[in-house]
């Protein structure tokens, strides 16, 4: 069996300093501290699991350079995977967050994945065309250089989408997973890609997308912000093939705990320990649906 992959992602920057804390433009210098302290309490809850696993390798953190950088460094040193954002955050299309300087600051952190959050709708012919000339050019790079390319796609819906589909519901039902697939066999003929961080599927629609990746690549189901019950599902579902490896879960498992901390619902301490306990609920899930299956 591969080596599974259980990623803890909080390289969300929006998500913190809006969602979050509310705060929207150029953050001061207090704000940002308060963003970074934020991120801690997760780290903190991340090594608090990872610390009482024997396979540390099976484990890995999804950061940002703006916020994460020490963290990043501290989780290598610690013999936990790192996986290292390239893409401008709140971007619709794909772009280098440090323009073309992305090679040396993957460099500078040397991670184990460098990872692509791309918006790729089969429909935006355009668009695509111009990501995955970025893309390509990531993935060489990695590749020269022992990266791995972790690549999350999301399929937003075009206009036409929605009507075909009656609304988002109709979409999510069966044409998000059609244009996935489109999407992964188009990307695939120009992008070498690593790992599929992807949006959750029935059973059967699992088993269409492990024999849509190439043979050399592997899945892991990303969380999407959803419910504790609807991820758990996709979790198990996905389990069932060998091509899909872990996960990568995270508004799920620490935005309520956050904000509980934020409103002084929880102490920090109280925070960490309601964010790892929910972590190794997943890791746990997982590797019970991975030995049924």
């Amino acid at each position: 069996m591969e080596q599974q992959l259980f990623i803890l992602p909080f390289d969300h920057r929006s998500s913190f300093s809006k969602d979050l804390l509310g705060y929207e433009g150029e953050l001061t210098k207090k704000q940002h501290t308060e963003v970074t302290a934020l991120k801690r309490i997760v780290f903190d809850a991340f090594m608090k699991v990872v610390s009482k696993e024997k396979a540390r390798g099976e484990f890995g953190i999804l950061l940002d350079e703006e916020y994460g950088g020490a963290m990043l460094r501290e989780a290598k040193k610690f013999g936990v995977r790192t996986c290292l954002t390239t893409e401008k955050s709140g971007q619709q299309e794909y772009l280098f967050e440090y323009g073309d300087a992305f090679k040396a600051h993957l460099d500078t952190f040397a991670p184990t994945f460098a990872k692509a959050l791309v918006r790729y709708n089969p429909a935006n012919a355009a668009l695509n065309k111009r990501q995955l000339t970025r893309l390509k050019q990531l993935a060489t790079f990695c590749h020269a250089n022992g990266y791995e390319l972790l690549f999350e796609l999301l399929v937003p819906a075009t206009e036409e989408d929605l009507k075909q589909s009656k609304g988002k519901a109709g979409y999510d039902k069966k044409l998000r997973f059609e244009l996935t697939v489109q999407a992964i066999q188009e990307i695939q003929r120009v992008v070498d890609v690593d790992i599929w961080k992807l949006e959750g599927f029935t059973k059967v629609q699992w088993g269409k997308i492990a024999e849509t990746v190439k043979p050399t690549s592997r899945v892991i189901v990303l969380g999407r912000g959803a419910d504790r019950k609807q991820v758990e599902q996709w979790l198990k579902d996905g389990a069932a093939y060998n091509h899909i490896t872990g996960f990568a879960v995270g508004r799920t498992i620490f935005e309520e705990p956050l904000k509980q901390f934020i409103s002084k619902k929880k102490s920090r301490e109280q925070a960490v320990d309601a964010i790892a306990k929910n972590f190794k609920s997943f890791v746990t899930l997982w590797r019970k649906a991975k030995k049924a299956a």
